[in-house]
């Protein structure tokens, strides 16, 4: 009994540490951390997705799901109506609408801050962009929800360079 119990321990053990792979000071060093300079340009929209938000309690259920994925098409809909979004040295943002001048009123736009590693739109559902390695793509993702029904954080919207 005591032989079976001390192989499957070391059974777990081995399975386990496949998962919790240590990373090396090397490694860790090497992450990259972008500066609010990686914004900057012009950048289109590219695929989006849903996931559950972070402080979800419990498994989604298909209804959450259902609509998450609804509002999300919605969204993206909404996106894709745009040229392109440029961030700006300066701290502004701007959705540019398809055949507006590149020096046209502001249809969509405002303020930008740079923080914790990303680049959040003066919004109230609070957009975070991200970017993960150098030259890399922007990641879009809600942190806050503007009333009780609202769908934003359940939305992932991915970006590419356009300049």
């Amino acid at each position: 009994m005591n032989c079976a119990k001390s192989v499957a321990a070391a059974a777990a053990a081995t399975w386990l540490s496949f998962i919790f792979v240590p990373v090396s000071p090397a490694q860790a060093q090497s992450e990259y951390l972008p500066t609010q300079n990686d914004f900057i340009g012009k950048w289109q929209i590219t695929g989006s997705a849903i996931r559950p938000p972070r402080d979800l309690k419990g498994t989604p259920t298909p209804k959450q799901k259902a609509a998450a994925t609804k509002f999300q098409q919605t969204v993206t809909t909404f996106y894709e109506a745009f040229d392109y979004l440029e961030i700006k040295a300066d701290g502004r943002y701007n959705f540019h609408q398809p055949g507006d001048p590149a020096s046209g009123p502001c249809v969509w736009c405002g303020t930008w801050s740079f923080k914790n590693n990303s680049l959040w739109l003066e919004l109230n559902t609070a957009p975070r962009l991200d970017i993960y390695a150098k030259g890399g793509d922007l990641q879009m993702t809600y942190t806050a929800e503007p009333d009780k029904a609202s769908q934003y954080k359940w939305l992932v919207f991915g970006w590419s360079k356009a300049d």
